[in-house]
């Protein structure tokens, strides 16, 4: 059994978009009610880590579900919700040694720890519990569109 790439970027895309939607809304009011929007910008919006933790996050949950075999939902959350923490502190990380920060291990847990205080990483666990149910799930991989011939042979 194996899950349709169709419902793997399904999955990834909504896991990744609104968790990371519900962070930088939930920091929008903390910043709004302090009078820092300027920082709010800056971090959410203009910062290329994030454009590329999107794409990045997306990329690796569907991997991850395409790839791993079908999960119990408990697991789904366990498993993806560790690739996606992976994902953000490599992306936080890469970008903290881009910008020449000279301790990027710890640049990329400080926004780990800040992904916790904004419900972007709880958000994240939440909404992988709820889509892991909806995963279109095949019997087989040529069902699944998968087309390579030694796949097709068996």
């Amino acid at each position: 059994m194996t899950v349709t790439w169709r419902g793997a970027v399904r999955y990834a895309l909504t896991v990744v978009v609104l968790s990371w939607l519900i962070g930088a809304g939930v920091d929008l009011v903390w910043q709004a009610a302090t009078g820092g929007l300027a920082t709010w910008a800056s971090f959410w919006l203009k910062d290329p880590g994030n454009w590329v933790f999107l794409v990045c996050g997306t990329a690796a949950l569907t991997l991850a579900r395409r790839l791993l075999a079908p999960l119990p939902r408990w697991r789904v959350v366990v498993v993806d919700g560790s690739v996606y923490l992976l994902a953000l502190l490599l992306c936080a990380g890469l970008s903290a040694w881009a910008t020449g920060d000279e301790a990027p291990a710890d640049a990329a847990f400080v926004v780990a720890i800040y992904a916790l205080f904004t419900l972007q990483l709880p958000a994240a666990w939440a909404l992988g519990a709820w889509r892991s149910r909806d995963l279109e799930v095949v019997l087989s991989a040529v069902a699944a569109g998968d087309t390579r011939k030694d796949v097709r042979e068996r």
